[in-house]
């Protein structure tokens, strides 16, 4: 896995801001926890310790941590919530 550069992480969070007022509230609030993960740079710890596990934010927050390790999958989160509107 090929973890993501500053650049992609940012630009990833500015895609999820853009999206987030076009989301409904469920899927803000995840987008939260994501954003959480991508700005703060939080751990795989951090998310476990953060957020209640089997709730979405938990979900979202973990697979923002896994996009920015480089795990295989989407190429963004935003291509996933974009799915929503």
């Amino acid at each position: 896995m090929t973890m993501k550069t500053e650049e992609q992480v940012q630009a990833e969070i500015a895609a999820l801001r853009a999206l987030q007022p076009q989301l409904p509230e469920r899927a803000r609030k995840a987008v939260d926890a994501a954003l959480m993960v991508l700005e703060k740079g939080l751990s795989h710890d951090n998310v476990y310790d953060m957020f209640e596990e089997g709730t979405e934010e938990f979900e979202d927050a973990f697979a923002a941590r896994m996009w920015r390790e480089g795990a295989p999958g989407s190429e963004s989160l935003s291509v996933l919530y974009r799915e929503l509107i």
